[in-house]
């Protein structure tokens, strides 16, 4: 599940750095809006694509090492697990947004039964508009829009990816470039149905100082203000700038294939099955956990956090017979992440794994851990 985490946000921050460089300012604002959702909308599913699975040979042993020490043993220290507090960080961050997204949705139902002066905003069938204002036709009109094309489904999608992934930065760009493309197809809809940009262009200028809701298709964001006028004049539109749409093809494979490496850096093969003859260390299985119990039980890391656990560790053996790609799967305490990883990593060459006959990479697993006995 971390791994999918990690590759879901650096999709994210690729997708958005694509949009940022070669479509933001781009016209056809149709399609920047079913980039930007696609492409959110991808980040998640392409880490979920199933790649060949790691069919590996595990080693099915726990190697624990034991050793003396005094009858009078240290008191243990109690030590939590850095993985833990970012797991209760994270999930604090998740309930502190939904908690705030019920309270902006309250907010907003009551601003839809007691609008306010002057007010001009919807969200999803709601329109709330004060007929009195001056050019309220064009308003409605622009509201309309938003309405018909479900802009507060892409706000309200956004906001859950942002529940997610509250600590990625980058969410909160995408949620900022969606709500400015609903204004520019707006903006540009009413524009043409009233056939008078200046006039419309005015109308926004004039109400600048009006505010809304948070989450609402606001006629008015103050913040937007300058593009949606130099929006409005603006066309781009040509077939140059169209083929950088499918630039989006390149790249999402290139995403795809990134994450099928990132998941499967080493294509393993399955032992046990005809044909298939696995790694072996110099000596056999005995000779490696004897290596590994001559290096655990002299290493002082993992003596001194004896009390912790065992680590999992998972490594390649390469069509080399090198120890390679050595990754902690599992730890209770990080300080011995580094240590089994070296440990790991200094094994003597062994003898590749064989499948039909062709040398093939495969992956192990083994557990380390040091338990002392104590002797009075």
């Amino acid at each position: 599940m971390t791994v999918y985490f990690i590759l879901v946000h650096i999709c994210l921050i690729a997708g958005f750095g694509f949009y940022k460089v070669f479509l933001e300012k781009q016209t056809y604002f149709t399609l920047n809006r079913i980039s930007l959702i696609g492409l959110a909308v991808l980040s998640f599913c392409i880490p979920a694509i199933p790649v060949n699975a790691h069919l590996s040979a595990s080693i099915p042993l726990d190697l624990v090492i034991h050793g003396e020490t005094l009858s009078q043993v240290a008191p243990q220290m109690w030590n939590v697990h850095i993985t833990d507090w970012l797991k209760w960080i994270y999930f604090t961050g998740v309930f502190f947004k939904v908690g705030w997204l019920i309270i902006r949705l309250l907010y907003i139902r009551n601003k839809i039964k007691k609008p306010a002066h002057n007010a001009a905003f919807s969200f999803f069938k709601y329109k709330v508009i004060d007929r009195n204002a001056a050019n309220s036709e064009m308003i409605d009109y622009h509201e309309d829009v938003h309405i018909r094309q479900w802009h507060s489904l892409d706000i309200l999608f956004f906001e859950i990816v942002a529940i997610v992934a509250w600590f990625n930065p980058v969410v909160y760009f995408y949620q900022r470039s969606i709500k400015r493309t609903h204004e520019f197809l707006a903006d540009r809809e009413t524009a043409r149905h009233f056939g008078n940009y200046y006039q419309y262009a005015s109308l926004i200028l004039n109400r600048s100082s009006q505010s809304s809701p948070e989450m609402t298709n606001a006629f008015t964001d103050k913040h937007l203000l300058k593009q949606r006028i130099a929006m409005l004049g603006r066309n781009n539109a040509s077939k140059a700038n169209l083929a950088k749409y499918v630039l989006l093809i390149p790249v999402l494979l290139c995403l795809t294939s990134f994450s099928a490496l990132y998941k499967n850096p080493a294509a393993t093969a399955e032992m046990g099955r005809k044909g298939s003859v696995a790694p072996a260390f110099p000596g056999g299985l005995d000779a490696f956990l004897g290596y590994l119990s001559k290096e655990v039980s002299q290493s002082d890391i993992f003596k001194v956090h004896h009390d912790q656990g065992k680590v999992l560790v998972s490594f390649v053996v390469d069509a080399d017979g090198n120890v390679v790609s050595p990754q902690v799967m599992d730890s209770p305490n990080a300080k011995l992440n580094s240590e089994a990883v070296r440990i790991i990593r200094n094994s003597p060459r062994w003898s590749p794994g064989l499948q039909d006959g062709r040398v093939v990479r495969v992956r192990h697993e083994i557990k380390l851990g040091y338990q002392l006995s104590s002797t009075n």
